[in-house]
């Protein structure tokens, strides 16, 4: 018959091998590592868990459309009539003004300058010829002196007039 094989001594060699630090800190980190392992698994479990919940709360998101409520509308109209309302009286009290300064310009009769000082060389000219007819006529009615006075009036308000223009014309070569 066979003989049966002793494994007392191997087990008890097996225990002595596990009695050791090396292996009691091998079978410590072993340990460690199934828990890591397990952790991490759970984490990839959250993980992929807390991704799909993301994604279908963003497909909802690009679904939602904002809803304004009637009584926001309702303001938003009236904020925007109140607006339009007062620039329509902005506007209206600038086309009031300009049409009040449109019509006082009308009631003025505008002068070029030229004419302006032409007139008041021939008023002038007129005032040196009344006068003259008054000294004329002092002297007991001299025709002579009346024609002389009245060709020294023409000479004047002639000349006088050539200077106005010339005078003009001068400024506005200037410019």
């Amino acid at each position: 018959m066979k003989k049966k094989f002793d494994f007392s001594a191997e087990i008890s060699k097996v225990e002595s091998i596990k009695a050791t630090p090396k292996n009691e800190y091998l079978e410590e980190e072993k340990r460690l590592l199934d828990i890591n392992a397990k952790e991490l698994a759970s984490l990839n479990d959250n993980v992929y868990k807390l991704r799909t919940e993301v994604e279908n709360l963003s497909d909802s998101i690009r679904e939602c459309k904002p809803i304004i409520s009637e009584e926001m509308q309702k303001m938003a109209v009236e904020f925007g009539a109140r607006l339009l309302c007062d620039f329509l009286s902005q506007i209206e009290s600038k086309c009031k003004e300009a049409e009040r300064r449109i019509k006082k310009a009308d009631n003025a009769i505008h002068i070029p300058a030229t004419a302006f000082y032409i007139t008041i060389i021939v008023l002038v000219a007129l005032s040196y010829f009344f006068a003259s007819i008054i000294i004329a006529n002092v002297e007991i009615l001299h025709s002579a002196l009346i024609w002389k006075a009245a060709i020294g009036c023409i000479l004047m308000a002639t000349l006088g007039i050539g200077i106005a223009v010339a005078i003009q014309k001068f400024l506005d070569s200037g410019k």
